[in-house]
């Protein structure tokens, strides 16, 4: 199928439909999350710890919109299955920090390979004007998202909100 570029610039009910078109076609084609076995809170939780570092518990509780309690408990579940590993902070041994282990990295690797190889077969199907499109596109949505970070609003609920130093 070829690239058509319209004559109308895209309604923003179109673009809504375009994108829940594509997060059901990504949904139901990428590799699957759901065969690692985790919840998608689970995941979501190793990519946060992972990305970070380390971090308290009390930290991933408030990026993930949950309570300390069910944290805690979530972490307990993860450092059982040598996702992730508890350790005292050096600064101050009272509090513990979560690092994501080694078996916790190496599950977020394959997901990641998977993921870009998925999107590599995709893209090498493109045209060229597609693939610029895309490439476009992209640069767009990394600007803006730089501009305008996600933050927690009232209930954990994400917010966007325009970034004064950006």
């Amino acid at each position: 199928m070829a690239y058509k570029v319209s004559p109308m610039p895209p309604s923003e009910t179109e673009i809504h439909e375009l994108l829940r078109q594509w997060r059901t076609v990504m949904a139901t084609t990428r590799p699957r999350w759901s065969a690692t076995d985790l919840t998608f809170t689970q995941l979501r939780a190793l990519s946060v710890i992972a990305r970070r570092g380390s971090m308290r518990v009390g930290a991933l509780a408030e990026e993930l919109g949950i309570g300390l309690a069910a944290a805690s408990a979530l972490a307990d579940r993860m450092s059982r299955r040598e996702l992730i590993a508890r350790r005292p902070d050096p600064d101050d041994r009272r509090i513990v920090l979560l690092e994501a282990a080694t078996r916790g990295k190496r599950l977020l690797e394959r997901l990641e390979r998977g993921w870009i190889a998925h999107l590599g077969k995709l893209i090498a199907r493109m045209t060229p004007a597609e693939r610029d499109a895309l490439a476009v596109t992209l640069r767009a949505f990394v600007r803006l998202a730089a501009e305008h970070p996600l933050r927690k609003g009232p209930g954990g609920r994400a917010a966007a909100r325009r970034d004064a130093e950006c």
